[in-house]
């Protein structure tokens, strides 16, 4: 005997829906709305951007006053050393 499964909007109820993935607040969230909701979800959502976090890029850094600086001897870097590979450790035979 075969069961069918049917998504309903979460809304309003009306069969036919699909379901949303969302994340708000760090949780995973997934509601079911048919397409009259899903086109109110999609009509004020935006694509997301890569940049700088909001508030960040208004705040402004206290001005500097123009000292003069000494100039400053760096430490002169050493070359890396090499890497050494562990060796195998190997099984002594006693002579005989």
């Amino acid at each position: 005997m075969a069961e069918a499964v049917t998504l309903v909007c979460d809304v309003c109820g009306r069969p036919d829906a699909q379901s949303v993935t969302f994340r708000v607040n760090g949780r995973n969230l997934v509601k079911d709305f048919c397409s009259r909701h899903i086109s109110e979800l999609v009509k004020g959502a935006r694509a997301p951007r890569r940049g700088r976090k909001p508030g960040s890029s208004t705040k402004k850094a206290p001005a500097r006053k123009a000292t003069a600086r000494k100039a400053t001897a760096r430490k002169a870097t050493t070359p890396k050393k090499p890497i050494r590979k562990k060796s195998v450790a190997r099984k002594r035979v006693p002579k005989t």
